[in-house]
């Protein structure tokens, strides 16, 4: 699986985890401290979430991030499709 397609599931994940647990982008935005308009970007793929907020959110909703999510050349590659 590409670096692409691990963030693709990781991020897929998250937005599925976050909806069914009932919880709006509001109120995770605001337990992350960012903006709601910084998490849908996120949700959308628009942008990458710094490491500490990609944490606190997976453990929010309940969702595991594996080792290939995070490996540097899934990050590079990742950021390279956002540019």
């Amino acid at each position: 699986m590409s670096a692409a397609a691990h963030w693709l599931s990781l991020r897929r994940a998250l937005v599925h985890a976050r909806a069914a647990k009932g919880l709006h982008q509001e109120a995770v935005a605001k337990d992350l401290r960012c903006t709601r308009q910084a998490l849908s970007a996120w949700e959308k793929g628009v942008n990458f979430p710094p490491a500490d907020k990609l944490f606190a959110w997976a453990a929010l909703v309940g969702v595991r991030i594996t080792h290939e999510h995070l490996s540097q050349s899934a990050m590079d590659d990742c950021a390279k499709e956002a540019a």
